[in-house]
C-alpha cells in the first residue's frame, strides 16, 4: 500500500491565485492517479493576526484545522499536502506503515518540527486534531506546558500549524506517529510571509530564478540526483 492508498481523502492547501503551485503538484501526482480522491483546498485568507504572528500563519492554521474538520466530520482519514510539495523517488517504494499522524517530510521525530507540508491523519487522529486545535483558537485554553517553561513563549500567542501540531501529539500521546522523508519544499515567495520585494512585480520574477538557482545549488545532490536517475528510468 502506497502513501497515497492509505487515505481516503487527499486535500492540498493552495492559494486560488497561485495557478504556477497548482501546476507544479499536480504534475508531482500525475503518476499516481489519484483524481477520485484528490481535491484543492483554497487557503483561507483573514484580516487580522489574531493570536498568531501573521495573517498568513492565522490562515494556513484555519485551512488546516477546516480540512480536519471535514475529515472528521465523515468519519474519514486525510493526507494533507501544501502546494509547494514535492516528492523524492523513495515515496514510490514505501510501505506505508500503520500510525495515526504521519510525517512525509521528516525522517524522524525530533522535539521541535518544522513543516506541515505533507501530513497524514488517520480518522480518530482527524477528530482529535481538529477537537484540540478548535480549542487552541481560545487563548484561555492551556498552552503545551513544555512550550511554556522555554524563555521565548509568549503567553496567548499560538504558534503556527507546525508547531500547533507538535503540541497536539503531546497532548495524545495515545496515538501512533510515523516519519518517513519522502518531500522537500519547492523553493518559492513564500504565502505565508511574503518578503517586502515579492510585493513588487518587475522585482519578483528576478526572485523566483534566483530562488531556482540557490535551490538547485542547496539540493543538487544527493536529492535531485536520485530524483533525476529515477525520473530517467520511469
Amino acid at each position: 500500500m502506497t502513501v497515497f492508498d492509505a487515505y481516503d481523502r487527499i486535500r492540498i492547501v493552495s492559494l486560488a491565485s497561485r495557478k504556477d503551485r497548482r501546476a507544479a503538484i499536480l504534475e508531482e501526482l500525475r503518476p499516481f492517479d489519484l483524481a477520485h480522491k484528490l481535491e484543492f483546498f483554497d487557503a483561507l485568507t483573514v484580516p487580522e493576526p489574531g493570536p498568531f504572528r501573521s495573517r498568513g500563519s492565522h490562515g494556513c492554521f484555519l485551512s488546516h484545522l477546516q480540512i480536519l474538520s471535514d475529515a472528521a466530520r465523515s468519519n474519514e482519514s486525510v493526507l494533507i499536502l501544501q502546494d509547494d510539495c514535492a516528492f523524492l523517488p523513495e515515496i514510490r517504494a514505501y510501505a506505508m506503515p500503520e500510525c495515526d499522524v504521519f510525517y512525509g517530510s521528516h525522517a524522524e521525530d525530533a522535539d521541535e518540527i518544522i513543516g506541515a507540508h505533507f501530513m497524514g491523519f488517520s480518522a480518530p487522529a482527524a477528530a482529535k486534531a481538529s477537537h484540540y486545535l478548535e480549542n487552541l483558537l481560545d487563548t484561555s485554553f492551556p498552552p503545551d506546558p513544555k512550550a511554556a517553561t522555554e524563555p521565548t513563549f509568549k503567553p496567548g500567542m499560538r504558534p503556527p500549524i507546525d508547531g500547533s501540531l507538535v503540541w497536539f501529539r503531546r497532548a495524545h500521546p495515545e496515538l501512533k506517529s510515523a516519519f518517513a522523508l519522502l518531500s522537500y519544499q519547492r523553493s518559492s515567495r513564500s504565502d505565508i510571509t511574503p518578503r517586502l520585494l515579492d510585493r513588487i512585480p518587475l522585482v519578483r520574477g528576478v526572485l523566483q530564478i534566483l530562488r531556482k538557482f540557490a535551490f538547485g545549488r542547496k539540493y543538487g545532490g544527493e536529492a535531485l540526483e536520485t530524483r533525476s536517475a529515477a525520473e530517467q528510468g520511469s
